[in-house]
Order: structure tokens, then C-alpha cells, then sequence
């Protein structure tokens, strides 16, 4: 992480929060360390920023979570 840090509140439902906890479970229990919501968060916006995202016009998040999804298949 960079030197230079900044705080950000976010609001997330049950499922969101539960899915980032098993991820954190699951590094712990497979023998890696147990990573915070924070470190994992930063690491899925890290991935982001490598994507080529056409953002262009998007109304929702429906239509962001589509173009995220197309962008990261089109990446592989």
C-alpha cells in the first residue's frame, strides 16, 4: 500500500459482508494468512484498474456490474 492512505466508509448488505469474510476465512484456513476486508477490497479495486472498462453511459449498477464482467473476460 502506498504511503499515502485516505479513509472510506462503504456500505455493504449481509451477503457482500459474508462473502468477504469467507475470503478471509478461507486464505487462513489453506495454509496463507487471514487478509482484512480492507486488504481485500483494495486488491479488487487494484484488479479494476488493470481492466479496460467502457463506462460510458452507465445508468446503474446492473449495467456497471455487466460492463465489469465483460471487461474482465475480454481481459483473459
Amino acid at each position: 500500500m502506498s504511503k499515502e492512505a485516505f479513509w472510506s466508509t462503504t456500505t455493504l448488505n449481509k451477503s457482500q459482508m459474508c462473502f468477504l469474510d469467507k475470503i478471509s476465512k478461507d486464505t487462513k484456513f489453506t495454509g496463507g494468512k487471514k487478509l482484512s476486508r480492507a486488504a481485500i477490497m483494495r486488491t479488487l479495486i487494484k484488479v479494476a484498474q488493470k481492466l479496460d472498462i467502457d463506462i460510458k453511459g452507465v445508468k446503474g449498477e446492473e449495467e456497471l456490474r455487466v460492463r465489469f464482467l465483460t471487461a474482465f473476460k475480454e481481459y483473459r
